[in-house]
This record gives structure tokens, C-alpha cells and sequence, in this order.
């Protein structure tokens, strides 16, 4: 999971660009990626049909959320986020600073792993592969047991 929003001009590219390689890597020998979630921070700006376009841009495997402005409070303080709008002089134009962090969140709901900027793909993989453990065996070696 990571938080973003779709105008994001930097770091939600790179990051989903990132993860989009690493989930293709991960297919061809086998192995089931975790589920990447971008909640966007910008529910104004980005409707859930808007949020699908862009994810699936990258990779149509990922998934798109937002909320509320409650709602991504509270999902931001329980995993230790942040983000804040600042407002320009034209109210459609403005920025939205937010944590660029990866979160590892397992089957629970349960954070298990944060992953700060910059990411290192090959130090990424494998410490979620360790996180992950039995579920990061390649998907034949798993249905032949």
C-alpha cells in the first residue's frame, strides 16, 4: 500500500512504475506478488473511476482507493502517514504533500512491514519475500505439496 494522489508530478509514478516491474519479475518466475493499493489522498480531484484509470495504467492488477476525509485520516494516523493540501489561489490548483513510504500490510490488516524512499528494488523484493515467507514460494512448488 502507498499513498498518492493521480496529479502526483513525482514520486507516485516512479513508485507504481517500481512496483509494476518488481510484480512482473515476480510473475515470470511464478511467484504471487503482494496486492499494491494506491489510497489517493485527493478524493477531490480523484473519483474512484478517475483512480482505476490511472492504476490500471500502470498495471491492471492494482488497485485504486480512497475516502472520505475522515476515513484517510484515520487510515493514515494507524499506519504513521501523512499528507496535507496546500491551496493555491485558484481552488483547482493546488498540491498535495504526502508520505511516500510503502506499507506491508498482511491478510489481517495488519502492518508488518515500512519501506521508506528511496527503494532499492533488489532489498525491496527480498525483504518483502522474507516478510511474506511460504507465500513467496513459486505458485508451482506450492501446488505440488
Amino acid at each position: 500500500m502507498t499513498f498518492g494522489y493521480t496529479q502526483c508530478p513525482d514520486i507516485c509514478p516512479t513508485t507504481l512504475s517500481l512496483l509494476k516491474s518488481l510484480r512482473e519479475q515476480w510473475e515470470r518466475d511464478g511467484i504471487e506478488f503482494p496486492q499494491v493499493v494506491l489510497v489517493s489522498v485527493d478524493p477531490g480531484r480523484d473519483p474512484p473511476s478517475m483512480l482505476a484509470r490511472y492504476v490500471a495504467a500502470f498495471d491492471p492488477a492494482f488497485l485504486g482507493i480512497t475516502g472520505d476525509e475522515a476515513q484517510l485520516q484515520q487510515l493514515a494516523r494507524g499506519l504513521g502517514a501523512a499528507y496535507r493540501r496546500y491551496d493555491g489561489q485558484d481552488p483547482r490548483h493546488y498540491s498535495v504533500d504526502h508520505s511516500t513510504d510503502l506499507y506491508l500490510i498482511d491478510p489481517a490488516g495488519r502492518l508488518r512491514s515500512r519501506f521508506p524512499q528511496p527503494l532499492a528494488p533488489e532489498a525491496l523484493a527480498r525483504e518483502i519475500r522474507s516478510l511474506i515467507g511460504a507465500s513467496a514460494v513459486p505458485r508451482t512448488a506450492v501446488s505440488a505439496m
